[in-house]
């Protein structure tokens, strides 16, 4: 079983690389979830890297998305997930690959800034 810092640097390693497999995309998306399940547990330097490592994740979910549409319908993932709710913006790849540039990061940071 990985540790949390283990989950996290696996996470800002995934979010470098835009152009692997879309079946690495999901697992890099649930690899989120479970960060955001253990979000008490992380540190202010944790959280620091996971927020640096989401921005990535924003600034190119276009081609996160296309890599996941190739293998997989991402609104059909989510329903099925039944834990997917709007906290979990990451699971909305393809919608935040629509947004103006700039809208997707401004909002995420939103959110970060509620909890």
């Amino acid at each position: 079983m990985k540790t949390i810092e283990e989950k996290l640097s696996a996470y800002e390693v995934d979010v470098g690389f835009p152009e692997v497999s879309g079946m690495e995309h999901l697992q890099m998306l649930l690899a989120r979830s479970e960060l955001h399940e253990a979000d008490r547990l992380l540190d202010s330097e944790q959280k620091t890297r996971l927020a640096r490592a989401d921005r990535k994740l924003v600034q190119q979910a276009q081609s996160f998305y296309e890599a996941i549409q190739a293998i997989a319908d991402l609104a059909s993932w989510r329903e099925r997930a039944g834990f997917v709710t709007p906290e979990h913006w990451w699971w909305y790849l393809d919608v935040l690959a629509q947004l103006p540039a700039g809208t997707a990061t401004a909002e995420i940071n939103a959110l970060s800034v509620k909890k």
